[in-house]
């Protein structure tokens, strides 16, 4: 029967070539309007966990709640107590990184050590020099540094370039950094602007300067101690995952609690946040799967709107066909699910094509992208400057059931005209 449907369909190009082109098209723009909407979502996520929040974020509550002021008396001690802790009850994908955030004042000093300008900076202090240290990586150090080098050995500086050009500074330059010790005395410290990097955001270009872990916690008396411990985890867990892991974690913080590391001060509070809980990424994220459901649901009602009409026209052409085959002893119901047979038929036919067309275009903006840089360049949002797709089931996923839904759908509402009419009227018109 399958196979009689087929040769029917492929014989008669009214009833298959325009059904066949909408589903496809339709599969294709879904699967690729997805994948560059999801790219693009879950770029700005990973950039944002990357370069601030981390996907898991462990963190003493005391700093959490006063972090704009970068209050390094906060940080948590016992970084290799924390460690493993923290390795011991995660989950095992979770790759954890310390992390230390700092404030300072930034003195630029002239040929005779005078002071020639000066500006607050924010900073932040990574694992540089460790083997096999994935935080060079992590923030793409070697792609983002668009003059000089990256540091390679202690009191080297990465200074962002909209600050590096307010400052004047040059490659090789002196800088001092002035702040607070862990302790509330006067910390400073002289480092070398051996590179100029670019993030991609504007407020961290503008203010943000990289140093190594080590280096800050000799500069500010933080010995043993940091002030975030930034989870990471592999692309292939969604973000929709990201509470049920932290909830896990969570759970055992009061084990914790009650055997702490002896460094730790007796008002210490740790908190274990998701990126969803940060920098209104929930907020977003709920957006995206709304407009993402929106898109969706419109991209449903058009191809069954189209394929509804597609199928009153095809009807119309067959009314002698139906005449014949009620005649012949079909009833309605028989005639009207042999129509929905040869409609599915079309419409995976057109959700493979569809699929193979999206998934194609959908692989080419993964691997090429576009670069966006200058649209993102002031917008304040932490995104990459190529934009790029991602291929994902999901997305396969979505572009599917419209199209296979569609297809039916539109099929059933036109042949639900068989019904109003009678076979003695459709064998007249087979007649004529």
């Amino acid at each position: 029967m399958t196979r009689w449907m087929l040769k029917g369909i492929f014989r008669d190009k009214t009833r298959f070539l325009f059904p066949f082109l909408v589903v496809s098209v339709g599969v294709a723009l879904v699967i690729t309007l997805m994948g560059f909407m999801e790219g693009v979502f879950m770029g700005m996520v990973d950039m944002t966990a990357n370069l601030d929040t981390g996907h898991l974020r462990f963190v003493n509550k005391p700093f959490y709640e006063e972090e704009h002021l970068f209050p390094i008396d906060r940080a948590l001690a016992g970084q290799q107590e924390t460690r493993k802790w923290l390795v011991d009850n995660s989950h095992p994908q979770v790759v954890w990184t310390p992390r230390i955030r700092w404030g300072a004042m930034m003195d630029i000093p002239d040929e005779n050590g005078e002071t020639k300008t000066q500006t607050p900076v924010i900073g932040m202090a990574i694992d540089l020099f460790s083997p096999g240290s994935p935080e060079p990586d992590r923030l793409h150090l070697a792609s983002s540094i668009i003059r000089g080098r990256a540091p390679a050995k202690a009191r080297e500086m990465l200074v962002g370039y909209l600050l590096a050009e307010t400052l004047k500074l040059k490659i090789g330059d002196t800088v001092t950094l002035i702040g607070q010790t862990f302790d509330g005395g006067l910390a400073t410290g002289n480092f070398i602007a051996v590179g100029f990097i670019r993030f991609g955001v504007f407020s961290m270009d503008k203010k943000m300067a990289i140093i190594d872990l080590a280096d800050a916690q000799n500069t500010f008396y933080m010995d043993d101690m940091v002030t975030d411990w930034l989870g990471f985890l592999p692309a292939n867990i969604g973000y929709n995952e990201y509470e049920s892991i932290r909830a896990n974690i969570e759970k055992r913080l009061p084990e914790l609690m009650r055997d702490p590391p002896q460094a730790w001060a007796k008002d210490d509070f740790p908190l274990i946040l998701s990126i969803l809980d940060q920098r209104n990424i929930g907020e977003i994220t709920a957006k995206f799967e709304m407009v993402r459901g929106v898109i969706v649901g419109v991209f449903l009602f058009l191809m069954i709107l189209v394929l509804w009409n597609a199928g009153l026209l095809n009807g119309i052409h067959r009314y002698g066909e139906m005449g014949l085959r009620l005649a012949m002893g079909e009833t309605h119901l028989q005639l009207l699910f042999s129509l929905l047979q040869e409609a599915l038929l079309i419409g995976i036919i057109g959700v493979v094509a569809g699929c193979l067309t999206g998934g194609a275009f959908t692989y080419f903006l993964q691997e090429i992208g576009i670069n966006m840089g200058d649209a993102f360049a002031k917008s304040g949002l932490m995104m990459n400057d190529v934009v790029r797709a991602r291929l994902s089931v999901a997305g396969f996923i979505t572009g599917i059931i419209p199209g296979l839904t569609a297809s039916v759908a539109g099929s059933l509402i036109a042949g639900l005209a068989i019904f109003k009419r009678s076979e003695a009227n459709l064998f007249r018109e087979l007649e004529s």
